[in-house]
């Protein structure tokens, strides 16, 4: 079954409704039964652009929150970045006749990074891996500059594919982001976040850029060594007890993931610059 009525308004107005599988976000069905919301995509009959609806999985507050503050980003974003091609547009939302609140936006035809993320260290991919890490930190740079954060940047997080042999990337999933203009207003905020990959201290105070660079840390330490460290312990942990990879990588990557915010690169751009220099160590003259 479905689990939406697509004879009714505004899912009448779409065809092809198909309810989002594991092939798609690399979730078992049980993992995606009990998740915040269920995902499916569609296509507008008008239009014929392909969308993706969300459909929180049972009302509440708490999920009513995170899908609020999920359109209100993406309605900033939209605005202010008209032309980017890392985010998704907002196209419609409402409340289901079972209160459930929807969420409709455009779909990309990239798939999650974590599709992509072996389960060990592949020195072959590395300057791949590189490539990815600095188009994501493109990516943030550019919601950086709104003074919006992303505060759950993780595998599932992150769309990619490769064109050309260049990395294309998306950034989804807004329900814990921090928009500073309407949080530090007064609007409420209390995330939900990936164990691992999450930032310690969005927990305790106002999270800002630092909390995106923690969490690019953590994923380009994922894709670089596969999933291990997050059985075993704190990213912090397993990159500095790591001999696998150059010092001088390994160096870059302990200052992004940094449990101490103070002691983390201060904003998104010096991560980048560290990673374009390093890349451009290794590859020189094809990095750009």
């Amino acid at each position: 079954m479905l689990g939406i009525d697509t004879s009714s308004s505004p899912f009448d107005q779409l065809r092809a409704v198909r309810r989002l599988g594991t092939a798609r976000g690399g979730r078992s069905a049980e993992a995606e039964a009990h998740g915040r919301h269920h995902l499916y995509a569609a296509q507008d009959r008008r239009t014929a652009i392909p969308v993706l609806i969300k459909v929180m999985s049972k009302p509440g507050l708490v999920y009513e929150r995170s899908a609020a503050n999920e359109i209100a980003t993406l309605g900033t974003i939209n605005r202010e970045l008209p032309h980017s091609r890392y985010f998704p547009i907002l196209k419609d939302h409402g409340r289901l006749p079972d209160h459930r609140v929807y969420i409709v936006t455009s779909l990309f035809d990239e798939f999650p990074l974590a599709t992509t993320i072996g389960s060990e260290h592949m020195p072959a991919r590395l300057v791949g891996h590189l490539r990815t890490a600095v188009e994501i930190s493109k990516a943030l740079a550019e919601l950086h500059r709104l003074s919006i954060f992303h505060i759950d940047l993780n595998p599932m997080n992150v769309l990619y594919r490769a064109e050309k042999g260049r990395p294309v990337i998306r950034i989804v999933d807004f329900e814990s982001s921090y928009e500073s203009a309407r949080h530090q207003a007064g609007d409420f905020y209390d995330p939900p976040t990936t164990p691992g990959y999450a930032a310690p201290e969005v927990f305790r105070q106002a999270p800002d850029a630092r909390a995106d660079v923690y969490s690019l840390g953590a994923v380009l330490y994922t894709m670089l060594t596969g999933y291990g460290w997050t059985w075993t312990g704190e990213v912090d942990t397993a990159v500095s007890a790591d001999r696998s990879l150059d010092p001088e990588l390994t160096a870059i990557l302990a200052a992004a993931v940094e449990p101490d915010p103070e002691k983390r690169y201060p904003s998104i751009a010096p991560f980048q610059a560290a990673l374009g220099a390093y890349l451009e160590s290794i590859w020189p003259g094809r990095a750009g």
